[in-house]
């Protein structure tokens, strides 16, 4: 099974990374990581024309989700490039337990 996430909505319910490890549940989480609130930006921008997206960035400091899931005893791994996506997923779901993909993606708001 994989779950798909972006970062701010996995600090919604990170806590679910324990349940995970504790039953030992087969589920890979991927993290697409923009280190902010992409979609909340992009809405702020679009609807009303503003950019003043304040306290919707993760940078000071950076959540290491990666860190942060071993914390929770999950097996867990940053990746920056996109053709290490496909190994390192083919390698969680071979897994019995629990694994995270945190999966640093563009963080620039558009339009």
């Amino acid at each position: 099974m994989v779950a798909l996430s972006g970062d701010g909505s996995a600090l919604y319910s990170i806590q679910a990374l324990w349940t995970a490890a504790h039953l030992d549940l087969p589920i890979t989480f991927v993290i697409a990581n923009n280190k902010g609130y992409r979609i909340l930006k992009q809405r702020l921008r679009a609807f009303h024309g503003s950019d003043a997206d304040i306290g919707m960035d993760f940078t000071k400091p950076e959540i290491d989700f990666a860190g942060l899931a071993r914390s929770f005893g999950v097996t867990a791994e940053h990746i920056a490039e996109p053709d290490a996506i496909r190994p390192a997923l083919d390698a969680a779901l071979t897994r019995l337990g629990p694994t995270l993909l945190d999966v640093a993606v563009d963080g620039s708001v558009g339009g």
